[in-house]
């Protein structure tokens, strides 16, 4: 439990952010907190910032430090709602793992991470009880990231590379801003991918496939030629 004490101050912490954060770095999310070194921020408190300060994302370094951004607008919030589902489906159907959506996972190097979608196999499971509500320490096979307006492209890439250091199969970041899916592999360089129409996530499975066509803006209606 984290005390009332430490509970007021990141409360407090938080509220000062948002005040000014709109307004000074409208588009510089992630915000980093250095949090003092006698606040062991375990995952337990971590949960519970995030219950008392539910208009913030919140993810934790291994160094005292929270991460805060707000959550996806209406679009983002779609186009993470019709990938997660699609994987969910799958997951449902293919009954080898479990998906989640906007789930934290904490992985070997300290860091406790949630991806806007992600899917875990039943081999990375077997040492989790179904029932366990905390933070789960496991690095989901697959993962999806959907930049938002408020996402730093450059530290979206450094988070994908550490996804799959530290043990995902496959890592998707999803770019509707340029049009692009990034692919990342362990040891490999990111592969790019122009506005596709669908991708196979053959890594997980050669029936995992993600519909892009309602993901993608369209560029025509935006533009008003169309």
């Amino acid at each position: 439990m984290v005390t009332a004490e430490r509970s007021e101050a990141a409360g407090l912490a938080a509220t000062v952010a948002s005040r000014g954060a709109w307004e000074t770095a409208p588009r510089a999310f992630p915000l980093r907190l250095q949090l003092p070194r006698d606040w062991e921020l375990t995952d337990e408190r971590l949960l519970e910032l995030g219950s008392l300060n539910e208009e913030w994302y919140l993810e934790a370094d291994c160094e005292g430090g929270l991460f805060m951004a707000p959550p996806p607008g209406p679009l983002s919030g779609k186009r993470e709602l019709r990938i997660g589902s699609q994987i969910l489906n799958w997951s449902d159907a293919a009954k080898r793992g479990d998906a989640f959506p906007s789930a934290t996972f904490r992985l070997a190097n300290g860091w406790r991470r949630a991806p806007d979608a992600a899917w875990v196999s039943d081999e990375r499971l077997s040492g989790i009880a179904a029932d366990d509500e905390g933070v789960w320490a496991v690095c989901p096979d697959f993962i999806v990231e959907v930049r938002s307006a408020n996402d730093q492209l450059g530290l979206l890439r450094e988070k994908m590379e550490m996804w799959v250091s530290q043990g995902a199969r496959l890592a998707w970041l999803v770019d509707p801003y340029e049009d692009a899916l990034w692919i990342y592999r362990p040891e490999q360089e990111p592969e790019r991918l122009q506005r596709p129409d669908s991708v196979t996530a053959t890594e997980i499975a050669d029936d995992l496939v993600i519909d892009f066509t309602r993901i993608w803006p369209d560029r025509k209606a935006r533009d008003g030629h169309g």
